[in-house]
């Protein structure tokens, strides 16, 4: 029995392949510069790790022993979560600094929103655009505090998302194009952080990666690694802390936690093998690693805009 060629029988497997299986190689095999993918994301919104599924009230804290963050909303709202706050996140951070403006251009349909973000146009119960507007509602209306345990001293920042803006969108109609532009105003120190605090990443592995627990990860590693000096454990109390609101603070919970760190942090791994760490019993120890955006791409792409 004779084999196929060698081209052909690989072109066989990249047509039986999944869009994720393609987007991982493309991302091994190619730095997000050279592909057009370099992200950002706000560094005070790495540090808040929005809830990672539907929260009730208004009010969610996270407290790391160093810093706490607390996102706010009007309760009517509900807080933002899941992946495509995230996204629409990382978008608006990557606008706000490529463009140096507050006001952002969100589209006339949510389809074309949609396509802003990568998303799919899809609609039905489960489709992008079905909850996508929802969750921009949420985000642009959330207000973070950040506060500093310094001893006897008080330091804070409080951080509103945007000033104003207008979503005209029909979410049953998603094609639909209203008669004016959809807009969102950055609030001028969400704007700051956007421009001057802002830690670059590849956008493909937003789009890989399903899980927020994951993305969160993947964002926090990005950031942290960056310019390391040495060796640093972080203890898994903090790590709870920070990443792990649904998960009950008792032993039982502690290891259904590091179960699910765990699982996520493969599949970072896989896409962003250069980060160095060991799991240890006290905690995850970061050693000073390449960021998965080299500066130099960075300063490249900021010259040619």
């Amino acid at each position: 029995m004779q084999l196929p060629a060698t081209g052909t029988l690989q072109s066989s497997c990249l047509s039986r392949m999944t869009k994720a299986g393609r987007a991982k190689i493309s991302i091994l095999e190619e730095d997000a510069a050279s592909a057009g993918e370099i992200g950002y994301m706000a560094r005070a919104m790495i540090w808040a790790s929005m809830p990672h599924s539907k929260v009730d009230g208004a009010h969610y804290k996270r407290d790391n022993g160093i810093a706490s963050i607390t996102m706010l909303v009007d309760p009517e709202i509900g807080l933002p979560y899941g992946k495509l706050p995230r996204l629409i996140t990382a978008w608006m951070t990557r606008e706000a600094k490529l463009t140096g403006s507050r006001e952002l251009m969100l589209g006339r349909s949510l389809n074309e929103f949609a396509g802003k973000l990568g998303l799919s146009t899809s609609g039905g119960r489960r489709g992008d655009t079905s909850r996508l507007k929802v969750q921009a509602t949420k985000l642009f209306s959330t207000f973070v505090s950040l506060k500093a345990h310094q001893g006897n001293d008080f330091n804070y920042k409080n951080v509103a998302v945007s000033d104003d803006g207008m979503l005209l969108w029909n979410p049953t109609r998603p094609g639909e194009r209203s008669l004016w532009e959809s807009t969102v105003t950055l609030s001028e120190q969400f704007f700051a952080e956007c421009v001057n605090h802002a830690v670059p990443f590849d956008l493909r592995v937003l789009h890989v990666l399903r899980s927020p627990l994951a993305i969160d990860l993947y964002m926090w590693l990005t950031w942290r690694v960056y310019k390391m000096p040495r060796p640093t454990l972080v203890p898994w109390k903090s790590l709870r802390f920070q990443f792990g609101a649904g998960y009950m603070e008792t032993s039982q919970g502690m290891a259904h936690f590091r179960a699910e760190f765990h699982r996520c942090l493969r599949d970072v791994s896989a896409l962003y093998p250069a980060a160095r760490f060991t799991s240890e019993q006290d905690g995850l120890r970061l050693y000073p690693s390449r960021t998965h955006v080299s500066v130099r791409s960075v300063h490249s792409l900021g010259a040619r805009s």
